[in-house]
């Protein structure tokens, strides 16, 4: 295997880098597998210290695996780092690679051959199998470390491409036992604060197995050790002072600043840098500094073959040229038929020192070579050199091609980089150019959806609609239509879901059978299904069924089957519709439509979730999620809803550990994505007690549009927070806020989550209740407006036919039973002891079905009601159970809530003492006080005051005051 070469630049110092790289590889041969992020300005020595490492893990029996990042400007290609190990070891031990690929095929993706300008296009259906190239990399290095425990580097992390940072967080994530130790080094002074390798940086430092370490500068004694070690002849001691403060114990540019006074004069010594890097070609002969400027061109390493094809230098006159810039030690020759510079800053010199005309000039000649494929290369490197020689015609076919490429290796997002630039390479494209504009604007909005980017997609598409002449052909037109509405829809914009589809669906009905028309057909029956059109949605979705048969492709109306099940559901037929949805995957899978599976799969799960189901629920969006995945829509329509509604089912069975890591967002996770998940995180953290969770859903508050089930989920444990906080106007406003918000979503005021949300708003009028007795009939007034809003959803808030869920008649018991507690605690109307019991012992029952947390958090309240009937041991027996669920879960506050319920039976009337202490209590004195004024302890203070709560049925020091105030037990 691959060894880093070696380097003749003495290492000074670095001995607790050295130590600390050098512990992670004999951790990785006991089987404790871990990384290291190795960090350092640039030319401060990480290569070198890296150098000593190969060597070091080389001597210890491990085989060394080197992976390097490139700048390739705005796009690359994706994984390159990889594509250069594997490339690398199938060149060294074919053998290998062939056992490699045997097991983990997907690894073939990355190999070079597959990678390169004529290399056979993947079909369709072989793309975007992201989960499963993950996954078959770690399998391959872990195959490699069984038979010799292994070392990989990955060099210059600071130019990695998205999907490469998205690849190293994946194998940092699954280091467990395996015989492997990753490095990942980058420049520490690139990582400005938009640097986007900034944020997985912090992300990767958090995970267990992982380590940094930073190479600081080397102090004075070590960088005068060096140059005396660099230095053929003695120095002035003025030269040596000279060269140590402008080095900055940097040790590249100590060796340059030497390299440079050795020349000649130290008084030549220029200030500026690059001046500096540029003098070692001074000496070196006309062919050596242009070959030094062709490979610079080229980036930071160049293969032989094409440097020949480039260079426009005999071979004996190269080959000379090659010998001196290596003898001068500019570049560097491994031994794998490619140079590179030994440091990229010098690179960057050479390069920029070029004029326009030549850079332009050696670009074209690389386009050429890469074009012509005199030379093996990729699309990403000739749309590089292309565009940088302003070859545009031939840049734009290169970006199609490499996003092509981009999306065959599960990469999206390096995809829609590629796309949006041959977009904007469009009006250049060579007359006789074959690529569609319609279908290039397609592929990026799609790639767009796929990186979790919908609002960009969706903007692409309005823009393209808007600037498409009025006389264009229908079809064309109902192209950019579908995807549109498509992701409208997804994104729950239903209003220009429905207007894109419809209008699609007018230009082809004049249309012969075709695959297209059934896709027409089959999205509109799915927008009609969610506007609640039931009778429209059959009759289209059967439609769909019927073109698809006509044209023999029944696959092409796979979606409207999905649609044709769910309408079952909608009727009242859930087992049937679980079946169909079951058969619809199936189907979906054998076609290989992908979308249609991930669909119809999600589905399946919602139906069981609807129906209370929550066990087989929970195992369809596992299931639905682990597709996704595999088929790399993961972050697309259904896949990232699969893996939430699956940590939202989690919490509700009191898996709450589970929820938080489903949920888990790490450096893979788009923007967006992460926002959403952190809603199901939220309900998790603010169970617990986390009272922080109402800001930090705050603070994604931007997100709220673009994923109104954001501020549904988490609107609960910021409300919890709000009122633990005593801050319940802002938890008032912010029901208020989602309101609006979910209403403006679902155009409609009787969307089903209001049910919730007005039992919340009753919890809150309850808490200000017992703080504000005189405002108690206007509270209950406003308790009244939310329990009727609140029934009037659950009878208007249905499509026609539908019938509430087991989810919808638990808050819906709920709500009522807040309402009760509202009254009671005012002394308003209240309901009766027995009927006050009824009330919640159905809250408890409806919640029942699987809801853990909520059925204990009815269980409190039970408990309470039944203190205040008197029914003590039953009391008690419900604050057992709760609290038994409380403690699982590590609900802190529930617990807290249940300090006084859990006490035993208790008398039934308060003692002269105790009616004493409760005077004192209404007025709001402390412990403290109360001790001090009746003259005993605080802990006699605090068992009076357990009794009083224990006997008046209630769980707080202010619920305590509101009773004694309503039941008039505060005296005159």
């Amino acid at each position: 295997m691959d060894v880093v070469p070696w380097n003749s630049t003495p290492l000074v110092g670095r001995s607790t880098e050295m130590a600390a790289l050098l512990s992670a590889v004999d951790d990785a041969k006991t089987r404790r597998a871990g990384a290291v992020l190795l960090s350092g300005d640039a030319g401060v020595g990480k290569t070198r210290l890296l150098d000593e490492v190969a060597t070091g893990a080389h001597e210890r029996g491990f085989g060394v695996l080197v992976g390097h990042c490139t700048d390739f400007g705005d796009a690359g290609l994706p994984y390159l780092a990889f594509t250069e190990i594997f490339g690398r070891l199938a060149g060294e031990r074919p053998d290998v690679v062939d056992s490699v690929l045997n097991n983990f095929p997907a690894i073939g993706r990355l190999l070079p051959t597959h990678r390169l300008i004529g290399a056979p296009a993947v079909p369709q259906e072989g793309q975007l199998d992201r989960a499963a190239l993950f996954d078959a990399v770690l399998g391959a290095f872990t195959a490699l470390s069984t038979s010799e425990p292994l070392l990989v580097i990955i060099e210059d992390a600071h130019w990695a491409d998205d999907s490469t940072r998205d690849l190293i967080g994946f194998l940092l994530t699954r280091l467990t036992s395996q015989r492997l130790a990753l490095v990942i080094s980058y420049r520490s002074d690139d990582l400005h604060r938009r640097h986007p390798l900034r944020r997985p940086i912090a992300e990767w430092s958090r995970i267990p197995r992982v380590r940094r370490v930073n190479v600081a500068p080397l102090d004075a004694d070590e960088s005068l050790t060096l140059l005396n070690e660099l230095t053929t002849e003695p120095l002035s001691e003025v030269e040596v002072r000279r060269i140590l403060e402008r080095a900055g114990g940097n040790a590249f540019f100590t060796e340059e600043l030497v390299a440079a006074a050795s020349m000649g004069d130290a008084d030549a010594v220029p200030p500026d840098l690059a001046d500096l890097l540029l003098v070692r070609l001074d000496p070196l002969s006309d062919d050596a500094r242009q070959v030094a400027r062709v490979i610079a061109v080229a980036g930071r390493r160049v293969p032989h073959t094409l440097l020949t094809s480039v260079a426009g230098l005999p071979d004996r006159e190269l080959d000379a040229a090659l010998r001196e810039l290596i003898d001068a030690h500019i570049i560097e020759h491994p031994g794998n038929a490619s140079y590179y510079f030994r440091h990229a800053l010098l690179a960057e010199a050479v390069y920029d020192d070029l004029l326009p005309g030549e850079r332009v000039r050696q670009h074209a000649a690389y386009a050429k070579a890469l074009k012509d494929q005199t030379v093996a290369g990729t699309a990403a490197e000739l749309a590089g050199h292309a565009t940088r020689s302003h070859d545009l015609a031939t840049a734009f076919e290169a970006r199609v091609r490499a996003g092509q490429e981009a999306i065959s290796v599960a990469a999206p997002q390096e995809a829609l980089k590629h796309y949006e630039m041959a977009l904007e390479l469009y009006p250049n494209a060579a007359g006789d150019a074959s690529i569609d504009k319609t279908w290039l604007i397609v592929e990026t909005a799609r790639a767009a959806a796929l990186s979790a980017q919908q609002p960009r997609a969706l903007k692409l598409l309005r823009k393209a609609l808007a600037e498409l002449p009025a006389d264009a052909p229908r079809l064309q037109r109902a192209q950019l239509l579908i995807p549109l509405a498509e992701i409208a829809l997804y994104i729950d914009n239903d209003q220009e879901a429905h207007e894109a589809v419809s209008q699609a669906l007018r230009l082809t009905s004049d249309e012969p059978a075709s695959v297209f028309k059934a896709q027409v057909v089959s999205l509109y029956a799915n927008v009609c299904y969610q506007l609640g059109r039931p009778m429209e949605a059959e009759r289209w979705a059967l439609e769909a069924v019927q073109i698809a048969r006509e044209i023999g492709q029944e696959a092409a109306a796979g979606d409207a089957g999905i649609t044709l099940a769910l309408l079952r559901r909608q009727a009242g037929d859930p087992l049937i519709a679980v079946k169909q949805l079951e058969e619809a995957a199936v189907r979906a899978q054998l076609a290989g439509d992908s979308a249609a599976e991930v669909r119809s799969r999600f589905l399946l799960g919602s139906t069981q979730y609807e129906q209370g189901d929550l066990i087989n629920a929970r195992a369809s969006m596992e299931n639905a999620w682990q597709r996704a995945g595999e088929l790399g829509r993961q972050w697309a329509a259904y896949g990232f809803d699969a893996r939430r509604m699956l940590a939202l089912t989690q919490f509700i069975l009191g898996d709450w550990d589970g929820a938080a890591e489903t949920a888990r967002v790490d450096t893979m996770t788009p923007v967006a994505a992460e926002a959403s998940l952190r809603g199901v995180a939220l309900a998790v953290r603010g169970g617990r007690g986390d009272t922080a969770v109402a800001e930090d859903l705050e603070r994604l508050r931007k997100w709220w549009s673009l994923d109104v089930m954001l501020p549904i989920i988490g609107l609960q444990p910021a409300v919890d927070a709000y009122r633990a906080l005593d801050q319940v106007a802002e938890a008032e406003k912010l029901i208020a806020d989602v309101s609006t918000l979910c209403a403006e979503v679902f155009q409609t005021e009787w969307f089903m989550a209001k049910i919730r949300f007005s039992a919340l708003g009753l919890q809150l009028l309850s808490h200000r209740v017992v703080s504000e007795p005189t405002a108690a009939a206007e509270l209950v007034a406003r308790g009244a407006e939310l329990l009727a809003d609140g029934q009037a959803t659950a009878e208007k808030g249905l499509p026609p036919g539908r019938v509430l869920g087991v989810e919808g008649i638990a808050w819906l018991a709920r709500l009522e039973a807040e309402w009760e507690r509202l009254r009671w605690l005012a002394g308003i109307d209240p309901p009766s002891a027995e009927e006050h019991v009824a009330t919640w012992q159905r809250t408890v029952d409806a919640f029942g079905y699987g809801y853990v947390f909520e059925q204990a958090r009815s269980r409190a309240h039970l408990s309470a009601a039944l203190r205040a009937a008197g029914r003590i041991t039953e009391a008690h027996e419900q604050a057992q159970l709760a609290a038994e669920v409380a403690r699982t879960l590590g609900a802190k506050p529930l617990l807290d809530e249940l300090g006084g319920a859990e006490t035993g039976e208790g008398p039934a009337a308060l003692t002269a003492r105790e009616t004493e202490v409760l005077a004192l209590l209404a007025e709001g004195r402390t412990n403290r006080q109360l001790a001090r004024e009746l003259y005993i302890s605080e802990k006699t203070v605090s068992v009076h005051v357990s009794n009083i709560l224990a006997k008046l049925g209630v769980r707080s020091r202010t619920e305590a005051a509101a009773v004694a105030r309503r039941d008039g037990l505060l005296g005159t």
